[in-house]
C-alpha cells in the first residue's frame, strides 16, 4: 500500500475561504484545458523528466518538486521510472488535496507539503537526489529567483531541472507580453473570453520571465557547476533547463 504523508493540512477539511476555494477551482479548470491541450507542450517536457531519471539514475531516487499542483502530470512522467519517495511542495492546500488523489494509487511514497518553498527545502533531513520545479519560479524577481535556486542546489544532491516561460534575447517584459497576447490569443481556441482575460491578468501581474542566458546564469550563480538547456517549446515561450551539481 502507498503512504502518502500530508504535511500542514488534511484532505476533505473545512474551508476556510469558500471565495477563494471557489477562485482557484475557476483558474485551476482554465489552466487545466490548456495542459488538456497540451498548450504549454507538457507531454514532451514529461518526457524529458521521465528519460532524465531512467538515463542518469541506476538506482531508485527520491524527487523533490517545487510548485507541484495537482501532480496530475506526474502520474504519467513518473510511471516507470526509478522513483521511490516523491515529495511534493505547493503554496495552495486545494492544489495539494487533488495531488493526494492523483498519486494515491502510483507505487512510490508520497509526502505533500503545504509551505512556503524555501522553509520546505531548509527542513529537508537530508537533500534528494533530484529537484524539479515547472512554471513557477518566473513569479518571483529575479533576486528572489536566484535565493530559491541556491536553496534547490542545497536540497539536491544531483541534479535540478527546471520548466520556465523564457523571453528571446533583447526582449523586454513588454514585449514578451506583447508576444504572448499576439501568439496565444488566436491560437488557444479552446478558452473563453473570460477564460483568457485570467490568464492574460495573471501573466501581466504575475509572470516575469528570464531570457535563457540569465536562466543559465542563475544555475551557476547558486552554486551548480553544468547549466544547459535541454528543451524549447515550437512557439519559443517556454524551455527546460538543467542544473548539474
Amino acid at each position: 500500500m502507498v503512504n502518502i504523508l500530508i504535511h500542514q493540512f488534511q484532505p476533505g477539511g473545512a474551508v476556510v475561504d469558500e471565495g477563494a476555494l471557489e477562485q482557484f477551482q475557476k483558474q485551476w479548470a482554465t489552466y487545466q484545458k490548456l495542459v488538456d491541450a497540451d498548450c504549454l507542450s507538457h507531454r514532451a517536457v514529461g518526457t524529458i523528466l521521465h528519460d532524465t531519471l531512467n538515463q542518469t539514475f541506476a538506482k531508485p531516487v527520491s524527487l523533490l518538486d517545487i510548485a507541484c499542483g495537482d501532480a496530475s502530470e506526474m502520474r504519467r512522467a513518473l510511471a516507470g521510472t526509478k522513483i521511490h519517495h516523491y515529495h511534493g511542495v505547493d503554496l495552495s492546500e486545494p492544489a495539494l488535496e487533488l495531488a493526494a488523489n492523483n498519486l494515491k494509487d502510483m507505487p512510490f511514497e508520497v509526502e505533500l507539503d503545504h509551505r512556503d518553498f524555501v522553509e520546505a527545502l531548509t527542513s529537508r533531513p537530508e537533500p534528494a537526489e533530484m529537484g524539479w520545479c515547472s512554471l513557477s519560479i518566473h513569479h518571483l524577481q529575479t533576486d528572489g529567483k536566484l535565493r530559491l535556486m541556491r536553496a534547490l542546489r542545497d536540497a539536491t544532491s544531483s541534479l535540478l531541472m527546471v520548466y520556465e516561460p523564457t523571453r528571446v534575447d533583447g526582449e523586454t517584459r513588454d514585449g514578451y507580453l506583447e508576444r504572448f497576447r499576439r501568439v496565444n490569443r488566436p491560437a488557444w481556441t479552446m478558452l473563453a473570453a473570460e477564460e483568457w482575460a485570467q490568464i492574460d491578468h495573471h501573466v501581466t501581474i504575475c509572470d516575469f520571465p528570464e531570457t535563457a542566458a540569465v536562466w543559465l546564469d542563475l544555475g551557476r550563480r547558486a552554486g551548480f557547476s553544468k547549466a544547459r538547456e535541454r528543451f524549447v517549446d515550437p512557439a519559443g515561450f517556454y524551455r527546460v533547463f538543467r542544473y548539474d551539481r
